[in-house]
């Protein structure tokens, strides 16, 4: 877990795109939630970038976390800040030298995401 201290960790989740009755190149977005890990806690937040190219920041919430003698991450996330985001159903674990995440969508399907260090 050394190696994901203090990095920009992320993955894309999702995605949301609007039928207009007109040709719009901006009315899609791309989700992707973000981990960075400090020794004791992270800090959790989604980030859409619209197909525009345009930033936005939706913030979950700072946390403790503990990495558990099975290679799983526990955070303790509050229900009340994660509700309605992608964190709400998450699981970490590391996996082969890699940070996986999965996630339970709202169809039910159970989706596996691999957590990268963000390049500059």
């Amino acid at each position: 877990m050394k190696n994901y201290l203090n990095k920009e960790l992320i993955a894309k989740v999702g995605a949301i795109y609007e039928e207009t009755p007109y040709d719009n190149p901006c009315t899609g977005s791309e989700i992707f939630l973000v981990f960075i890990f400090n020794k004791k806690d992270v800090k959790v937040y989604e980030k859409l970038i619209s197909t525009c190219g345009k930033e936005s920041v939706n913030g979950i919430g700072t946390y403790n976390w503990t990495l558990l003698c099975n290679k799983k991450i526990k955070i303790d996330f509050i229900p009340e800040q994660t509700k309605g985001t992608y964190a709400e159903h998450l699981f970490l674990e590391l996996r082969d030298k890699q940070l996986v995440g999965r996630i339970t969508h709202l169809n039910g399907k159970v989706l596996e995401y691999i957590f990268n260090e963000k390049m500059k």
